[in-house]
């Protein structure tokens, strides 16, 4: 039976200067991403705080929000958004 052969020698290779730059480039952006996700984020636990008659639900599902219902759950709870109590702040008003 014939023997396979060895593993090749690989050449080193350099990366040319504009490839080294747009994986920075890339890279920057990555790290830029977790940043401006993060913003977003907060973002739909403020409205969360912001309105206690808003389900998590109906935000899941507004037009924009990339992320679906179990997203926003981890989000609330990162947050610490308090469970909805429809119409507290209505009762609140009437008071």
């Amino acid at each position: 039976m014939p023997r396979k052969p060895g593993a090749q020698i690989q050449p080193d290779h350099e990366l040319s200067d504009a490839t080294r730059a747009a994986i920075k480039a890339w890279e920057d952006n990555v790290a830029e991403e977790v940043v401006l996700r993060a913003a977003a984020q907060k973002a739909l636990a403020d409205e969360l705080l912001a309105d206690p008659d808003l389900p998590v639900a109906s935000l899941a599902k507004a037009k924009g929000v990339p992320w679906g219902i179990g997203t926003l759950w981890n989000i609330v709870a990162k947050y610490n958004v308090p469970a909805r109590q429809p119409n507290k702040a209505k009762r609140l008003d009437e008071s």
